[in-house]
């Protein structure tokens, strides 16, 4: 069910929203948790049980911590290998088997059929708050007795269920006793959610068929003009789309008194890769970063180790997007730009901010966003090719974009730095100016609705993950 679609809209949501408040608070969670079930079930089906084995292996193994004194660390240790499992069998045991068969026929003459197992929907962000519960709850096991609609709610709740953000254990729990649902949490998730719809149905949306039809080109064939839109466009595209998934998520999860971290905080202001990386899913990148980065030693056994480190971290987040070699080149892309600027930065620490900005935008950005969209190695180096070497194209950028369209790349380029921060900090205290955005907000989500990439929208891009 997309956030966007007119069954979660006008259906499901007011539906939940209203007999959550009529409820007593004893009963609130129980209803969250069926309703984040029944959200599942409408777009998975019986899928929802491999989600209901996950929450059980978690709980257990929490259950477990609390009361074990010698074998805390075993009991972690095998209930995260036990809920990565499932992502390593729906996710990537395709893959595996795929590249065995081939190594099979190239070497001997047994014959091997790769698997063809289903994708379930979000299995890549519920197992990850799976492991989060366990190792958090491992590191720090604060609740006395934990209770099995707790770690379900945790693991299942529908605003941040199918694309995030990932929500850590440690500070979704204690929510969960304390929780504001008050009439200023809900206008400002509310303000969030429309805020975030528009990034997905105005702009995502509309820059969408453009990608598409670049994407469907043979790089042999594109200018250089449209080899760089390849990269530019797609980039503005994805932020808005993923950017406004995580603002519905976040306001969603507001309207029901659970704040959720923040997921971007405007990645094209970044100065490096790695900085990029800091403000681009951040909730993502935090959870590598301390679960793989951190435990196997970070920066604090000198820098070939955290170079080395830095490289599972990122060929692991290669893989989490998917099974397939040019995730793995994503992973790897990224790794080797970090690898870079960090031994640049320390070779020359005087850094120029015009050079860094150059080198981000120019560098940096083209070759990693193009690294996320294509679906092949090759068709990633045929577009590089096409960038740095100039020749005559029968398709021109220009006839990729009408004025609509060029409108709307222009104000994604405009607000994908931070112009309405710098607005709500100057004026966001005045009565006039909160009366002025409800009134755009009420404008904002009446376009979105009249928007014919609404009803025709494609699912969220990370859905796929």
């Amino acid at each position: 069910m997309v956030f966007s679609s007119p069954i979660f809209l006008f259906i499901f949501l007011p539906f939940v929203w209203i007999v959550h408040a009529m409820l007593p608070e004893r009963f609130r969670k129980a209803f969250l948790l069926f309703a984040s079930l029944l959200f599942y079930i409408y777009g998975e089906g019986l899928f929802v049980m491999l989600m209901l084995v996950t929450i059980l292996a978690a709980h257990l193994s929490i259950l477990l911590i609390r009361r074990s004194e010698h074998h805390k660390t075993a009991i972690a240790v095998a209930g995260s290998a036990v809920s990565l499992s499932v992502l390593l069998v729906f996710k990537h045991m395709n893959f595996f088997t795929e590249q065995l068969a081939h190594l099979f026929a190239l070497f001997s003459s047994v014959q091997i059929t790769p698997t063809n197992f289903h994708l379930p929907l979000g299995v890549s962000f519920f197992t990850f708050q799976a492991v989060s519960c366990i190792i958090d709850f491992y590191r720090n096991p604060v609740e006395k007795e934990p209770k099995f609609i707790d770690t379900a709610l945790y693991i299942a709740f529908f605003p941040q269920l199918v694309a995030g953000p990932i929500v850590r254990y440690d500070n979704f729990i204690p929510q969960l006793k304390y929780r504001a649902v008050h009439y200023a949490a809900f206008l400002y998730g509310l303000k969030r959610f429309v805020y975030g719809f528009a990034k997905k149905v105005l702009i995502s949306n509309n820059l969408a068929p453009v990608v598409d039809k670049i994407y469907s080109m043979d790089p042999s064939t594109m200018g250089i003009d449209v080899a760089w839109a390849a990269s530019v466009v797609f980039m503005v595209e994805l932020y808005f789309d993923f950017s406004g998934y995580s603002d519905m998520a976040i306001g969603l999860a507001r309207m029901f008194g659970i704040k959720i971290p923040e997921n971007f905080t405007y990645p094209f202001t970044a100065t490096s890769l790695g900085n990029m990386w800091r403000k681009w899913h951040i909730s993502l990148s935090t959870w590598f970063r301390d679960y793989i980065y951190i435990p196997l030693g970070g920066s604090r056994k000198g820098d070939f180790r955290a170079i080395v480190n830095l490289w599972l971290a990122f060929l692991a987040c290669g893989l989490w997007h998917g099974a397939a070699w040019n995730f793995i080149f994503l992973g790897a892309l990224s790794a080797f730009l970090i690898t870079i600027e960090r031994l640049f930065k320390k070779c020359c620490p005087y850094r120029s901010s015009v050079f860094a900005h150059l080198y981000t935008k120019l560098i940096a950005f083209p070759l990693f966003f193009l690294s996320v969209r294509v679906d092949t190695v090759s068709y990633y180096f045929g577009v590089v090719k096409a960038m740095l070497l100039p020749k005559v194209s029968d398709v021109s950028v220009v006839q990729l974009f009408d004025l609509k369209t060029s409108a709307v790349f222009v104000i994604g380029c405009i607000f994908g730095f931070p112009i309405y921060r710098m607005i709500t900090d100057r004026f966001g205290k005045s009565n006039a100016f909160k009366w002025l955005e409800a009134a755009f907000l009420v404008v904002l989500f009446g376009a979105a609705l009249s928007s014919s990439t609404m009803v025709f929208s494609d699912p969220f891009f990370y859905f796929r993950f």
